[in-house]
């Protein structure tokens, strides 16, 4: 984080950040500093005990508004923040009729009152911050700059949720899940513009995929390919089984991985909110299975690193009748390849085939394809059925594999031992830690923290930090 130092002076720095800080740059000054600035809807000032507003520590104060915002705030005891008198009103309303939501459905979602949202869209009302924060996030808008930059991306992340929400059939989406996963785009969003703030490195490696438009016939062998280029380039020994889909995604591509309530009928999706990109995984339904749920991050995975943006269209829906290996429903290029990926990503072919052919029998093959590669039986039969070119026949009344404790733990671990568990889970894994390494850096203060995580700032206690910190960091 680099701000420019030649036309700012030393006596300004100790004025915004205090005598006490050190460092030669804003950012080095705010970091170490232990001032705090408070936001309300239209502007900024220097904390103080009466303060009723949204309290930010001086270096995210920084990033969100700059210095020469926060020196007009230290020596005129505020400063504007809106620069047109119909925001952030004019926002709000425009990105709730890009979803399709009433205002009714808006204030259930931000549990606000009607009244609350009604306000907040007329220009020139005044409304709390903390209602405008709550509004924001079903709204997949960055609090942190509602009513003063515009977001790319984010109004057509809006009309695409509509659209499928009003798809005709089984095709639509539920209010519910269109909510879910409006609310993951913001997760999303929010995990890069943290990352930055904190200095870790954003998806950047992903650079290493180029996008690949090349989905011809028979487009299972280009999903192979690009599952074993996709080895190749992490690194990734050719057929040695993948420990964690949820830890690769997550830790080691840095890729946002929110992990969340869709309903039963949808299994991931890959969202671009703005700039950022990010897998959503459903935690009911099928992908119950820690099997089904290591496919259906790998499928999505398959999306996110080779399809090219015009295939995302901001937003790419997968159900779980589409997943299947030899899946009858789903004749698009684009999800054959994603599925082809997905398996041999998991189960190299290669590995498989020699396993048929050591194997006693195929239904041996299979199982140990199952507990080797940690995939369903169901998806081992198809893909050693495609890759030996063999007839699967499982023997009736046989005894199928189970998934290994070692490997639930591995895939379930962010949720099953996150310490606050009234946090929603979307919330939970990387993002949580992310947030808590922001505070412990003290670059984002314990009010922004449990706005973030929707708690209450007694329940951030140091213990809750180091726990979250060390939680991730131990996988």
């Amino acid at each position: 984080m680099g701000f420019v130092m030649n036309v700012i002076s030393k006596s300004d720095l100790d004025k915004v950040f205090g005598p006490e800080s050190s460092g030669d740059t804003p950012w080095q000054r705010a970091k170490s500093s232990r001032r705090e600035f408070v936001r309300g809807q239209t502007m900024l000032a220097e904390a103080s005990a009466e303060a009723t507003g949204h309290r930010l520590a001086a270096a995210e104060a920084l990033n969100n508004f700059g210095f020469s915002t926060l020196l007009i705030a230290v020596e005129k005891g505020q400063a504007p923040l809106l620069h047109d008198r119909n925001d952030p009103a004019q926002t709000l309303l425009r990105h709730r009729e890009a979803l399709g939501y009433t205002p009714q459905h808006l204030a259930r979602l931000a549990k606000v009152t009607v009244e609350d949202v009604v306000k907040a869209e007329i220009p020139g009302k005044i409304s709390s911050i903390r209602i405008l924060e709550r509004l924001a996030r079903p709204l997949a808008i960055d609090e942190r700059v509602l009513g003063f930059k515009n977001q790319v991306g984010v109004e057509e992340l809006g009309v695409r949720l509509r659209q499928l929400a009003h798809a005709e059939g089984s095709a639509g989406l539920s209010p519910t899940t269109v909510a879910a996963l409006a609310e993951s785009a913001w997760v999303i969003a929010r995990q890069k513009s943290l990352l930055s703030l904190i200095g870790a490195p954003n998806p950047e490696g992903l650079k290493r995929f180029p996008p690949d438009d090349d989905y011809g016939y028979p487009t299972y062998e280009r999903g192979y390919h690009l599952a074993a280029k996709a080895r190749q380039l992490l690194g990734l020994d050719a057929e040695t089984p993948i420990k964690s889909m949820r830890s690769l995604i997550s830790d080691t591509l840095n890729i946002p991985l929110v992990q969340t309530k869709l309903g039963r009928g949808l299994a991931g999706a890959t969202i671009a909110n703005g700039e950022a990109r990010g897998i959503v995984v459903n935690i009911e339904g099928d992908n119950k299975s820690v099997w089904v749920r290591r496919m259906t991050l790998a499928h999505e995975l398959g999306h996110l690193l080779w399809d090219p943006a015009r295939r995302l269209d901001r937003l790419m829906v997968d159900r779980y009748r589409d997943l299947a290996v030899n899946s009858p429903y789903r004749r698009d290029p684009v999800e054959i390849r994603a599925n082809a990926f997905a398996i041999a990503f998991l189960a190299p072919p290669s590995a498989v085939d020699r396993m048929v052919y050591q194997a006693e029998d195929i239904p041996s093959a299979v199982f140990e394809v199952v507990r080797r590669f940690g995939v369903s039986v169901t998806a081992a039969a198809a893909h050693v059925g495609n890759v030996s070119r063999v007839r699967v026949v499982l023997p009736r009344g046989s005894l199928f594999p189970e998934p290994s404790d070692e490997l639930r733990a591995l895939e379930d671990f962010t949720i099953d031992f996150f310490p606050i568990k009234d946090i929603p889970p979307a919330l939970v894994g990387r993002f949580a830690w992310v947030v808590a390494r922001a505070l412990d850096e003290k670059v984002i203060s314990k009010d922004t923290a449990a706005t973030l995580l929707q708690t209450t700032q007694d329940k951030i206690s140091p213990y809750f930090i180091k726990t979250v910190l060390n939680l991730i960091d131990a996988r």
